[in-house]
């Protein structure tokens, strides 16, 4: 009941600020753009005029979301709500009960996609998030920004092209008002005159794609003549994204990107080259008119593919939902490991249903920046949330999985991103044995096997290639520093790190037109407004006294306990500060994910 009330309340109040929300948008927005169109202009000078309303509202509506968002204190898990929140949980009907899972579009029904699973809190009436992460500030917010992407969107029909000079092109798309807030990209030494995909191929965010080529498994038909020096079975690696993005429905007039790089590894200079690219304008090789274009393509395919399945589908809707569902579920709010893992998945939901409500709805985001048509975009969520492999977040596994171990030339962001990862796999397991003494312990624990049973039955392909057969101290604390790394540095390097990657969209555009011009101006700026609000200060994993004074470490959310638990978490931060000391001894380098970078949770 207490449900049913919430919901009938919400549209209560939807139905008062609704007609206030037109009201504004008819005086402030409809008025002078109808003003626009009455004069008597010529069609450029009105396009122009229509234009400048259009990219200053949405401008400022940016620069006003990014100013408003502060981090805020975690709370305790399980601490008293305070009183707004009180009177949510307990007359609202949003208690803190076990979280149930239900299809992708009972949720939001406006979403065909069924076979997704997400968090429902009451079922009959779809209600998402709990009632400590209620926040009806954002909740508000996310509603105001969702309708004004259908009375006033930020997308306009008929606009030019964005300058020729990429810096020109970002210089009016990113403003005064926005520098004030985050400084602009930096343009990486990889993308620089001609793009060097082999150097993106282990620098970087695209590191993760690049996997020896077998040609039992792989495309069999490449054309091997002149690739002087491979051996077949060990020299060849590729970047496949055909089998994922080939298929699905793309815009009227950009290329499919259904795109193979093919790389050869040069020992000699311990990298890799790329040696052919295949996509639907054929094969491609160096020295060929046709290799520069194909080298944008490949690049319009990995940015794609990023953001929309590795991204948003894999960390935050395959992975990370299930995660904070099923340490709410059996080990909230006072288990040992519950606690550990609280800062990794607070707010979870609410971050989701915001951002999927933002990016999936009709004219949402991904839809408007990216290849993918909204019916297209749906089926590639649909098709590759099943192919998750959660085994990406420990990164040794995944090298080896991939083959580009020992493949003669250097890896550095695995490298690194290794390094990390053993940091936080020796943090959990010193945190895990102040509680179990032996492996039969941990094993006896019935929370931690439910927990477990839970990651392995609702995360697709479950977390075996993690974990292995048995739970052991060894094996959770695997399984807890893969979480760690998934929620810091895979989802660091997926989202706002591309800030300096992907807004270079003369390099590597999120459509590719088949008429040769250049993204058009709505298109640009809804890309940078988009990356610019990924990098909202959140909740540092290295908390920074200026920025959240409320809290020097997460040491607070340790049990209340003799074991020595706080200890740990602040010794973590020591070893957090060590390595970036370390890194910050070689020369700065863009593709480097410094750990004053990582953000302790994946709030939006």
């Amino acid at each position: 009941m207490g449900g049913i009330l919430s919901k009938v309340l919400g549209w209560v109040g939807k139905a008062i600020a609704f007609p206030l929300l037109v009201l504004l948008v008819a005086v402030f927005l409809w008025l002078p753009s109808l003003l626009i169109e009455i004069l008597p202009l010529p069609t450029r000078i009105r396009v122009r005029w229509s234009w400048a309303i259009r990219r200053g509202f949405w401008n400022l509506l940016a620069t006003v979301k990014f100013r408003g968002y502060k981090p805020m204190k975690i709370p305790v898990p399980g601490s008293p709500l305070t009183w707004p929140r009180w009177i949510l949980a307990n007359i609202f009907g949003k208690d803190l009960q076990k979280i149930e899972r239900v299809p992708f579009n009972t949720i939001f029904p406006k979403i065909p996609i069924p076979n997704i699973m997400v968090a429902a809190y009451e079922i009959i009436v779809a209600e998402h998030e709990p009632a400590d992460e209620w926040d009806w500030k954002f909740k508000f917010f996310t509603w105001v920004q969702v309708m004004l992407y259908w009375l006033f969107p930020p997308m306009q029909e008929g606009l030019p092209s964005i300058d020729a000079d990429p810096y020109e092109a970002l210089r009016q798309a990113y403003g005064k008002r926005h520098r004030k807030l985050f400084p602009p990209p930096v343009m990486p030494l990889e993308l620089q005159g001609s793009p060097d995909l082999g150097a993106l191929a282990v620098k970087g965010p695209y590191a993760c794609y690049l996997k020896q080529y077998k040609s039992s498994q792989d495309d069999p038909e490449w054309d091997f003549e002149h690739i002087e020096s491979a051996d077949k079975s060990g020299d060849l690696y590729i970047w496949d994204f055909f089998r994922d993005l080939a298929r699905h429905e793309h815009h009227d007039g950009v290329y499919n990107l259904g795109v193979t790089v093919l790389f050869m590894a040069d020992r000699g200079y311990r990298t890799v080259k790329p040696v052919r690219i295949r996509s639907e304008r054929g094969l491609s090789k160096p020295g060929d008119n046709t290799w520069e274009f194909a080298k944008k393509l490949a690049l319009c395919a990995s940015t794609n593919h990023l953001s929309l399945v590795r991204h948003f589908n894999g960390v935050h809707l395959a992975a990370g939902a299930h995660i904070a569902i099923a340490t709410r579920n059996w080990l909230f709010p006072d288990h040992s490991l519950g606690r550990l893992l609280w800062p990794y998945i607070f707010r979870t939901q609410q971050s989701n249903r915001a951002v999927t409500l933002a990016q999936m709805e009709e004219g949402g985001d991904f839809e408007s920046i990216f290849s993918f048509t909204r019916h297209g975009m749906c089926q590639l969520f649909e098709e590759t949330h099943n192919q998750y492999e959660f085994v990406v977040n420990d990164p040794e596994r995944d090298a080896q999985r991939r083959g580009i171990v020992g493949g003669g030339f250097d890896t550095p962001t695995q490298s690194d991103q290794r390094e990390v990862w053993n940091l936080m796999f020796k943090h959990a397991l010193h945190y895990i044995s102040l509680y179990y003494k032996a492996d039969a312990d941990i094993a006896k624990d019935p929370k931690v096997n439910q927990w477990i049973d839970d990651l392995e039955l609702w995360i697709p392909r479950g977390i075996k290639a993690v974990k292995g057969g048995t739970v052991t101290c060894d094996s959770v604390a695997r399984v807890i520093a893969c979480i760690m790394y998934m929620v810091t540095v895979q989802h660091e390097i997926l989202g706002s790190f591309l800030w300096n990657y992907q807004l270079w969209a003369h390099k590597q555009p999120p459509r590719l037109y088949r008429d040769g011009r250049r993204l058009p101006l709505d298109v640009y700026q809804r890309l940078v407004n988009a990356d610019f609000n990924l990098n909202v200060p959140r909740n540092a994993l290295m908390p920074d006294v200026d920025k959240q004074p409320y809290v020097k470490d997460y040491s607070y959310l340790a049990l209340p306990d003799t074991t020595g638990a706080d200890t740990v978490l602040r010794d973590f931060q020591t070893q957090l500060k060590t390595l970036e000391a370390k890194w910050r001894e070689d020369p700065w380098s863009v593709w480097r994910v410094y750990p004053t970078l990582l953000d302790v949770n994946i709030n939006a």
